[in-house]
């Protein structure tokens, strides 16, 4: 019984230590503030599959990129494979690792979803190689692929380009993020004059994690 009770109070524990943002990350479109027509693009890019296989979502940090793919693969019911940019600085561990998950069918849902991450983290020359080797897997998946980028406008970047469907995600207004840290707000609790809520809104620049982690740098002291 004490085993028990342990566990379940280091689960409590956990729960308690989660960021924010990842605590109210976004589960499903209609989770999502401002994107309306970025959520239309990727089901018209759903719809249409294979016709274009990869689809890139860019734009400033903090605009729902990641967050959007993810509520995709769950809106459809699909498992989501998930690669960080840093793979693409070995070729031949993106070749193992992602050639591998796109020969290979999902088990435990009806699709799969291949997301490569902040693509536009990769830097310098060296890096070229693993860039050219994701295009040509991508022409070979038998599964839609989703790209995030902060800036997809590198020159080394025009090959993912011209073989992806672009969508750019706008940055939110702070009013819409004012809407969002206010709701997180009165959730946890938060005793917080809404006119600081505005200045963490504005000051966020349409980035919503950054407005969020700076609601959680308000927490230990505003608690009721």
């Amino acid at each position: 019984i004490l085993e028990y009770i342990k566990f379940y109070i280091t689960i409590f524990l956990l729960k308690k230590m989660q960021p924010l943002s990842e605590k109210y990350r976004a589960k499903n479109f209609s989770d999502i503030k401002g994107q309306d027509a970025a959520i239309k693009e990727l089901r018209k890019f759903i719809q249409e599959f294979p016709k274009k296989k990869s689809l890139i979502l860019y734009g400033t940090a903090g605009t729902g990129k990641t967050c959007l793919a993810h509520c995709l693969a769950s809106e459809l019911g699909y498992e989501i494979f998930e690669l960080n940019a840093s793979m693409l600085r070995d070729r031949r561990a993106l070749d193992e690792i992602l050639k591998h998950s796109l020969q290979q069918s999902s088990l435990y849902s009806k699709g799969k979803i291949i997301l490569i991450d902040e693509v536009d983290g990769v830097s310098g020359t060296q890096d070229k190689g693993g860039i050219n080797e994701l295009a040509y897997l991508i022409d070979k998946s038998g599964f839609p692929i989703i790209i995030t980028a902060n800036n997809i406008w590198d020159k080394k970047f025009s090959k993912l380009r011209n073989i992806s469907h672009m969508v750019k995600l706008e940055e939110l207004h702070y009013s819409l993020i004012f809407e969002i840290v206010k709701k997180i707000a009165e959730k946890e609790n938060l005793r917080i004059d809404e006119n600081v809520l505005k200045s963490i809104s504005i000051k966020a620049k349409g980035d919503v994690r950054a407005a969020i982690n700076d609601l959680q740098s308000l927490t230990h002291e505003t608690k009721v």
